[in-house]
């Protein structure tokens, strides 16, 4: 079952390179997550913030998202 992964499509809007990463994200893993995209998650001020499964993640990076995916995936296995 794949996780998912949720965030802001607005918010996101001002961070090219975290929609960069999410894009990378979608095609390595296309079959192990789900990427949900919101119009608000009530968090403008810890921009760019994405939910991985049910878990919160303020002001991450790519680099930190692409960490947060790979150790999710490897939980799930």
């Amino acid at each position: 079952m794949p996780i998912s992964l949720t965030f802001c499509r607005l918010c996101t809007m001002s961070r090219p390179e975290i929609v960069q990463a999410i894009d990378q994200l979608k095609c390595e893993y296309a079959d192990d997550i789900a990427v949900v995209e919101l119009n608000c998650m009530a968090a403008c001020e810890d921009v760019p913030a994405v939910m991985l499964e049910y878990d919160y993640y303020p002001q991450v990076t790519p680099q930190e998202l692409h960490e947060l995916v790979n150790a999710s995936l490897k939980q799930e296995a």
